[in-house]
């Protein structure tokens, strides 16, 4: 049969393509045809695995959730149904994204890695919309393969293949109709501005942006790596890096430095292009200091470029052994909360996170500058950076630590 012959064609190349991690997986299926695709490749590839379904409560979800439902009873696997409730905001979509990677972090139990099924369209519209709001080097990097404990298979299967694999599969797959509102800016992207590049200018346009990603993110992480050997010395109250060393290594490996270092007096972000070219001034003695946004004043004294906060009360920056209320850790002030009931939805982020309740929190300032959670002494969350695979909450268990990192000024949003 022609359709057989086909889909085994499109499943013989998918599996070439497919970066599957190790250890015990949980698929984001959310009904329509790419994670129907992906959870298709996990039974050939004979993984065993669980799925989790997020409703959202907007117009389609009942109808995604059916298909969801419908997909997993097809394959033969398990599925947890989450319903959550979108805050209010100025962009449902931003926020029903929140929510949703939220719900399914929270469904992860220990060891265990969330996949999504985004593919290499996802990755070119990625870019660029990157490209087109102004995205400096880091924002061209794209979809990153693995963030923490969510990994992304399927970034080098176009969206055409996972559409033709979940239809040749008789999967039961539904379009969620809000990816045809061209009011959004990514829906846009794809059926406006991508087919119209391609028609015009290059028929593998979607291949050469995924290609350029790919390209950056090698540049990308190879400069963040240089920069991460700049040293980053602090008093309790301040952070300072030697100008010395910032003058003899490459321009883009100090500036990524100096972002690194705002972004831990003033976390998460590292600064605008404005803020960086005030900084460098100082550096170079054009100016004696300079007050950015969040209260922080850089200044140049001798042979040390200091980053100083706002005035906030903050003790030493050793081992801190973190209590349910306030607490403060050099630059940084992290509030823990005590819930009571099962966690329905975790916080989502670098800079927030959730453990299980009988456990024992304690912080620290690493020699690189970097804000560490350890629980029960080891570590298990580098704040800004990633969340290891270190006591993870069980879902349903009643009662948790919810734990959320800020700036001296104000409380920071997730990265």
């Amino acid at each position: 049969m022609v359709e057989t012959r086909r889909l085994k064609e499109l499943m013989n190349r998918s599996t070439g393509l497919l970066r599957l991690p190790d250890g015990d997986l949980v698929l984001a299926l959310s009904g329509g045809a790419d994670s129907a695709a992906l959870a298709h490749l996990l039974v050939t590839h004979g993984r065993v695995f669980r799925a989790v379904h997020v409703n959202h409560g907007l117009p389609a979800s009942d109808r995604l959730e059916a298909a969801a439902r419908a997909v997993a009873r097809s394959i033969g696997a398990a599925l947890d149904v989450v319903g959550i409730e979108i805050p209010p905001g100025a962009s449902v979509e931003g926020q029903a994204r929140k929510a949703r990677y939220s719900a399914l972090l929270a469904s992860l139990r220990s060891g265990e890695t969330l996949l999504t099924a985004h593919t290499l369209d996802d990755q070119a519209e990625t870019v660029l919309m990157n490209l087109l709001r102004g995205s400096g080097p880091a924002g061209l990097t794209g979809i990153t393969p693995e963030t923490g404990a969510v990994a992304r298979p399927m970034l080098a299967i176009s969206r055409s293949e996972t559409r033709e694999m979940a239809m040749l599969a008789s999967l039961p797959f539904f379009d969620d109709p809000s990816n045809l509102d061209r009011a959004l800016r990514r829906n846009a992207i794809r059926l406006e501005v991508i087919p119209q590049l391609s028609a015009r200018f290059n028929p593998r346009l979607v291949e050469a942006l995924a290609r350029f990603a790919d390209l950056a993110a090698a540049d990308e992480a190879h400069l963040r790596d240089e920069a991460a050997e700049v040293p980053v010395m602090g008093d309790g109250r301040s952070l300072a890096m030697p100008i010395g060393v910032l003058s003899t290594v490459a321009h883009p490996v100090a500036t990524r430095a100096i972002r690194r270092c705002l972004a831990l007096v003033r976390p998460p972000h590292g600064g605008s292009a404005a803020e960086l070219e005030d900084i460098w001034a100082v550096a170079t003695r054009d100016r004696i200091s300079v007050s950015l946004a969040g209260g922080i004043e850089v200044a140049h004294e001798g042979p040390l470029l200091h980053f100083r906060p706002g005035a906030i009360d903050t003790p030493p920056m050793g081992r801190v052994e973190l209590v349910v209320g306030p607490n403060h850790v050099g630059p940084f002030q992290i509030e823990v909360e005590r819930m009571d009931r099962a966690c329905r939805v975790a916080p989502i982020g670098l800079w927030s996170a959730v453990f299980p309740l009988d456990v024992a929190l304690a912080a620290r300032i690493d020699e690189r500058g970097r804000l560490v959670v350890e629980v029960n002494a080891a570590e298990a969350w580098v704040v800004g950076e990633r969340r290891l695979p270190v006591a993870w909450y069980e879902p349903g268990t009643s009662g948790y630590l919810s734990v959320f990192a800020r700036e001296g000024s104000g409380w920071t949003s997730s990265p």
